[in-house]
């Protein structure tokens, strides 16, 4: 009977220690185990680790982002230069006359079928070899000052592929980047092939060409001849 109770004493004891550790938030032994790097963690239903912000996961592990993107949980493209720099307008990379604080053209307004500049790009022998399908080719008209260069903001912009081959172009008020825009008097056309795709920026290799015409004007021919 003795060694009963004494029995029931050591049992009572070690439950309540249990108990105690509990409920100080320290989880009993057999709750704990040594990983990978041997340290202690705890197992169980409290092991599991809080997930990372968005963006943040290892890529390795099947998370979202890529590895050394510094764009990571943006949704930002990261293969992207220019990505959330702003500049993207509605004719895919010339500038947000927004942002300029220019009014925007109004997208119902009548557009005058006689205001109009039509042509051909053609590049150059000395710069054919420097160039390469796919690329974009930007148009742009401005006025011409009086010596004949282009001044001002772009009247009207247009985007082209290049495809190794003569492109025909037309731009009318339609292209127009600002409100009330009229496309008429002495401009300057430019065209330039443009490897980034960003009418804002230039860099070396881009290949360029311009032609001034009195608007309107038919079978303007603008000549890809000035490597930058």
């Amino acid at each position: 009977m003795r060694s009963f109770l004494f029995l029931a004493v050591i049992l009572a004891a070690t439950g309540c220690s249990r108990d105690k550790k509990t409920q100080d938030g320290l989880p009993p032994a057999q709750e704990w185990k040594a990983d990978e790097t041997g340290a202690m963690v705890q197992t169980g239903k409290g092991s599991a680790q809080p997930a990372p912000p968005p963006g943040m996961q290892n890529p390795k592990g099947g998370g979202h982002g890529a590895p050394n993107d510094p764009h990571a949980g943006l949704g930002i493209d990261p293969v992207d230069p220019h990505a959330g720099m702003g500049g993207g307008g509605a004719h895919g990379g010339s500038p947000d006359v927004g942002q300029m604080g220019l009014p925007a053209p109004d997208p119902n307004r009548p557009i005058d079928p006689t205001r109009y500049v039509k042509g051909v790009i053609k590049i150059h022998e000395k710069a054919k070899g420097r160039a390469k399908a796919g690329i974009p080719v930007f148009i742009v008209v401005k006025r011409a000052d009086a010596s004949g260069a282009p001044t001002g903001p772009a009247l009207a912009v247009e985007k082209l592929t290049w495809n190794n081959t003569d492109i025909t172009f037309e731009l009318t008020e339609k292209q127009a980047m600002v409100g009330g825009t009229e496309l008429t008097g002495d401009v300057v056309v430019t065209a330039r092939y443009d490897q980034d795709g960003d009418a804002l920026s230039k860099e070396p290799g881009d290949i360029v060409g311009n032609a001034r015409v009195k608007l309107p004007a038919d079978n303007v021919q603008i000549w890809l001849d000035t490597i930058l």
